[in-house]
């Protein structure tokens, strides 16, 4: 009735910025939001996401950074995700913030945690 958007939709909007290797690999644990302001419908947002958690430590202590491509070594070698589960670390965070795309105002902060999914663990 007065145009707002509900709370349903910000969460939508928020899971959009999550790079797909992360659904892939990943459940959601958690989630936190803080509501800034109202939007409309009618409002253009931009939804972003930065990893405020994804570096893990492999046994012979090569750090590895996970980001939408898959994984990187600070070696320099590159792959992905399917071909180094080894290197997937356990837990994910992310930071995430929906805007107003005409001036930049904030609608939304959040965080997510995420867990490898079962069948990615390691034995």
């Amino acid at each position: 009735m007065n145009q707002h958007v509900n709370d349903v939709k910000y969460v939508g909007w928020v899971m959009e910025s999550v790079p797909i290797a992360v659904f892939e690999n990943y459940e959601l644990l958690s989630m936190t939001l803080k509501y800034r302001r109202q939007c409309s419908q009618s409002d253009a947002l931009q939804s972003m996401c930065s990893p405020t958690s994804c570096t893990a430590k492999l046994e012979k202590e090569a750090e590895v950074e996970v980001n939408g491509a898959g994984c990187s070594y600070t070696a320099g070698s590159q792959t992905s995700i399917p071909d180094v589960a080894k290197c997937v670390p356990p837990h994910l965070q992310f930071t995430h913030l929906l805007r107003l795309q005409v001036d930049g105002v904030e609608i939304l902060q959040g965080k997510t945690q995420w867990r490898l999914k079962k069948s990615k663990h390691l034995h």
